[in-house]
Protein backbone atom coordinates (compact mmCIF):
# COMPACT_ATOMS: atom_id res chain seq x y z
CA UNK A 1 0.00 0.00 0.00
CA UNK A 2 2.81 2.38 0.87
CA UNK A 3 4.60 1.69 -2.43
CA UNK A 4 1.35 2.23 -4.33
CA UNK A 5 0.89 5.61 -2.65
CA UNK A 6 4.49 6.54 -3.46
CA UNK A 7 4.04 5.52 -7.12
CA UNK A 8 0.91 7.67 -7.36
CA UNK A 9 2.74 10.61 -5.80
CA UNK A 10 5.56 10.25 -8.35
CA UNK A 11 3.07 10.29 -11.22
CA UNK A 12 1.49 13.46 -9.85
CA UNK A 13 4.80 15.22 -9.25
CA UNK A 14 5.74 17.85 -11.81
CA UNK A 15 8.79 16.99 -13.95
CA UNK A 16 11.65 19.46 -13.49
CA UNK A 17 13.97 18.16 -16.23
CA UNK A 18 13.60 18.92 -19.94
CA UNK A 19 12.93 15.71 -21.92
CA UNK A 20 15.55 14.72 -24.49
CA UNK A 21 16.53 11.63 -26.44
CA UNK A 22 18.55 8.79 -24.95
CA UNK A 23 16.26 7.66 -22.12
CA UNK A 24 16.68 3.96 -22.87
CA UNK A 25 20.41 4.34 -23.44
CA UNK A 26 20.73 5.99 -20.04
CA UNK A 27 19.43 2.81 -18.38
CA UNK A 28 22.40 0.79 -19.64
CA UNK A 29 24.63 0.01 -16.63
CA UNK A 30 27.98 1.74 -16.57
CA UNK A 31 30.62 0.42 -14.19
CA UNK A 32 33.99 2.14 -14.35
CA UNK A 33 36.24 3.51 -11.65
CA UNK A 34 37.29 7.07 -12.48
CA UNK A 35 41.02 7.32 -13.23
CA UNK A 36 41.50 9.76 -10.35
CA UNK A 37 39.80 7.30 -7.95
CA UNK A 38 41.69 4.16 -8.98
CA UNK A 39 44.61 4.57 -6.57
CA UNK A 40 42.17 4.91 -3.65
CA UNK A 41 40.14 1.91 -4.84
CA UNK A 42 43.24 -0.27 -5.03
CA UNK A 43 44.36 0.90 -1.61
CA UNK A 44 40.99 0.45 0.09
CA UNK A 45 39.87 -2.79 -1.58
CA UNK A 46 41.10 -5.21 1.15
CA UNK A 47 39.32 -3.28 3.90
CA UNK A 48 36.14 -2.94 1.84
CA UNK A 49 36.10 -6.68 1.10
CA UNK A 50 36.76 -7.51 4.76
CA UNK A 51 33.93 -5.27 5.98
CA UNK A 52 31.32 -6.51 3.53
CA UNK A 53 32.37 -10.15 3.86
CA UNK A 54 31.89 -9.91 7.62
CA UNK A 55 28.52 -8.26 7.06
CA UNK A 56 27.51 -11.12 4.78
CA UNK A 57 28.57 -13.63 7.41
CA UNK A 58 26.40 -12.10 10.13
CA UNK A 59 23.39 -11.73 7.85
CA UNK A 60 23.54 -15.37 6.68
CA UNK A 61 25.11 -17.42 9.49
CA UNK A 62 24.75 -15.14 12.52
CA UNK A 63 21.56 -16.85 13.77
CA UNK A 64 23.13 -20.30 13.33
CA UNK A 65 26.19 -19.16 15.27
CA UNK A 66 23.99 -17.96 18.14
CA UNK A 67 22.32 -21.38 18.28
CA UNK A 68 25.72 -23.11 18.17
CA UNK A 69 26.85 -21.11 21.19
CA UNK A 70 23.59 -21.67 23.09
CA UNK A 71 21.26 -24.28 21.61
CA UNK A 72 18.50 -23.21 24.01
CA UNK A 73 18.56 -19.53 23.12
CA UNK A 74 15.44 -17.81 21.81
CA UNK A 75 15.03 -17.65 18.00
CA UNK A 76 14.87 -13.88 18.40
CA UNK A 77 18.51 -13.90 19.49
CA UNK A 78 19.59 -14.71 15.95
CA UNK A 79 17.73 -11.68 14.65
CA UNK A 80 19.29 -9.51 17.32
CA UNK A 81 22.74 -10.45 16.00
CA UNK A 82 22.05 -8.80 12.66
CA UNK A 83 20.23 -5.92 14.35
CA UNK A 84 23.32 -5.28 16.47
CA UNK A 85 25.50 -5.23 13.37
CA UNK A 86 23.33 -2.76 11.47
CA UNK A 87 22.67 -0.52 14.48
CA UNK A 88 26.40 -0.27 15.25
CA UNK A 89 27.12 0.41 11.57
CA UNK A 90 24.57 3.21 11.47
CA UNK A 91 25.97 4.84 14.60
CA UNK A 92 29.51 4.53 13.23
CA UNK A 93 28.54 6.18 9.94
CA UNK A 94 27.09 9.09 11.91
CA UNK A 95 30.12 9.38 14.21
CA UNK A 96 32.74 8.93 11.46
CA UNK A 97 31.49 11.91 9.47
CA UNK A 98 33.46 14.12 11.87
CA UNK A 99 36.71 12.27 11.11
CA UNK A 100 38.90 12.75 8.04
CA UNK A 101 37.99 10.15 5.44
CA UNK A 102 41.31 8.29 5.64
CA UNK A 103 41.18 8.17 9.44
CA UNK A 104 37.63 6.79 9.32
CA UNK A 105 38.69 4.06 6.91
CA UNK A 106 41.73 3.11 9.01
CA UNK A 107 39.70 3.08 12.23
CA UNK A 108 37.07 0.88 10.59
CA UNK A 109 39.64 -1.65 9.38
CA UNK A 110 41.17 -1.72 12.87
CA UNK A 111 37.77 -2.38 14.48
CA UNK A 112 37.07 -5.30 12.15
CA UNK A 113 39.98 -7.25 13.64
CA UNK A 114 38.79 -7.54 17.28
CA UNK A 115 35.24 -7.88 15.93
CA UNK A 116 36.15 -10.97 13.94
CA UNK A 117 38.29 -12.40 16.75
CA UNK A 118 35.55 -11.96 19.36
CA UNK A 119 33.08 -13.60 17.01
CA UNK A 120 35.50 -16.49 16.57
CA UNK A 121 35.87 -16.81 20.35
CA UNK A 122 32.11 -17.04 20.95
CA UNK A 123 31.75 -20.78 20.21
CA UNK A 124 34.93 -21.63 22.12
CA UNK A 125 33.85 -19.63 25.18
CA UNK A 126 30.18 -20.60 24.79
CA UNK A 127 29.51 -16.91 25.29
CA UNK A 128 26.70 -14.97 23.66
CA UNK A 129 28.07 -11.71 25.15
CA UNK A 130 31.32 -12.33 23.24
CA UNK A 131 29.32 -12.85 20.05
CA UNK A 132 27.36 -9.63 20.53
CA UNK A 133 30.47 -7.65 21.47
CA UNK A 134 32.21 -8.91 18.35
CA UNK A 135 29.15 -8.11 16.27
CA UNK A 136 29.01 -4.55 17.63
CA UNK A 137 32.70 -3.97 16.88
CA UNK A 138 32.32 -5.48 13.42
CA UNK A 139 29.30 -3.27 12.75
CA UNK A 140 31.19 -0.17 13.85
CA UNK A 141 34.09 -1.16 11.60
CA UNK A 142 31.72 -1.80 8.70
CA UNK A 143 30.14 1.63 9.05
CA UNK A 144 33.45 3.47 9.37
CA UNK A 145 35.06 1.65 6.44
CA UNK A 146 32.06 2.38 4.23
CA UNK A 147 31.86 6.03 5.22
CA UNK A 148 35.56 6.64 4.78
CA UNK A 149 35.84 4.72 1.51
CA UNK A 150 33.05 6.61 -0.22
CA UNK A 151 34.49 9.94 0.85
CA UNK A 152 37.87 8.94 -0.57
CA UNK A 153 36.55 7.47 -3.82
CA UNK A 154 33.91 9.91 -5.03
CA UNK A 155 35.34 13.45 -4.60
CA UNK A 156 38.35 12.90 -6.93
CA UNK A 157 36.05 11.71 -9.73
CA UNK A 158 34.56 14.16 -12.19
CA UNK A 159 30.77 14.61 -11.81
CA UNK A 160 30.10 12.46 -14.88
CA UNK A 161 32.33 9.66 -13.53
CA UNK A 162 30.87 9.36 -10.05
CA UNK A 163 27.93 7.11 -10.93
CA UNK A 164 30.23 4.53 -12.55
CA UNK A 165 32.68 4.73 -9.64
CA UNK A 166 29.89 4.25 -7.10
CA UNK A 167 28.54 1.33 -9.13
CA UNK A 168 31.99 -0.29 -9.14
CA UNK A 169 32.23 0.17 -5.37
CA UNK A 170 28.91 -1.58 -4.83
CA UNK A 171 29.68 -4.40 -7.28
CA UNK A 172 32.83 -5.11 -5.28
CA UNK A 173 30.94 -4.76 -2.00
CA UNK A 174 28.06 -7.07 -2.84
CA UNK A 175 30.36 -9.68 -4.35
CA UNK A 176 32.34 -9.56 -1.11
CA UNK A 177 29.12 -9.87 0.87
CA UNK A 178 27.64 -12.77 -1.08
CA UNK A 179 30.37 -15.03 -2.47
CA UNK A 180 32.24 -15.64 0.83
CA UNK A 181 28.93 -16.22 2.64
CA UNK A 182 27.95 -18.87 0.09
CA UNK A 183 31.37 -20.51 0.46
CA UNK A 184 30.97 -20.39 4.25
CA UNK A 185 27.64 -22.19 3.89
CA UNK A 186 29.32 -24.91 1.83
CA UNK A 187 32.12 -25.21 4.38
CA UNK A 188 29.52 -25.46 7.14
CA UNK A 189 27.87 -28.39 5.38
CA UNK A 190 31.20 -30.11 4.81
CA UNK A 191 33.13 -29.41 8.01
CA UNK A 192 30.71 -27.85 10.49
CA UNK A 193 29.88 -24.30 11.49
CA UNK A 194 32.72 -23.90 13.98
CA UNK A 195 35.36 -24.71 11.36
CA UNK A 196 33.67 -22.39 8.87
CA UNK A 197 33.64 -19.57 11.45
CA UNK A 198 37.34 -20.07 12.17
CA UNK A 199 38.32 -19.94 8.49
CA UNK A 200 36.04 -16.99 7.81
CA UNK A 201 37.30 -14.98 10.77
CA UNK A 202 40.93 -15.70 9.87
CA UNK A 203 40.35 -14.52 6.29
CA UNK A 204 38.63 -11.32 7.45
CA UNK A 205 41.41 -10.56 9.92
CA UNK A 206 44.05 -11.08 7.22
CA UNK A 207 42.22 -8.78 4.79
CA UNK A 208 41.64 -6.11 7.45
CA UNK A 209 45.30 -6.22 8.50
CA UNK A 210 46.37 -5.92 4.85
CA UNK A 211 44.07 -2.96 4.29
CA UNK A 212 45.16 -1.28 7.50
CA UNK A 213 48.87 -1.77 6.76
CA UNK A 214 48.50 -0.39 3.24
CA UNK A 215 46.60 2.71 4.32
CA UNK A 216 48.95 3.42 7.22
CA UNK A 217 52.01 3.24 4.93
CA UNK A 218 50.37 5.40 2.28
CA UNK A 219 51.01 9.15 2.53
CA UNK A 220 48.05 10.84 4.18
CA UNK A 221 45.69 12.51 1.73
CA UNK A 222 43.02 13.34 4.26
Amino acid sequence: MLFTAQAAAVLLTAETARPHSGAWRSLRPGIAVAPASRPAMGLLAPGIVAAWALGGFYSSLGPSLARLIDPHTSPATGGLVFFTLTAAAGLAVHAARRLPAGAASRAGSALLIPGALLTLSGPHLHSLPALFAGTALAGAGFGAVTQGALRLLLPPAAPGERAGTLAAYYVLSYLAMSVPAVLAGLLTNLYGLQTAVSLYAATVVLLALTGLARTVRQPRTD
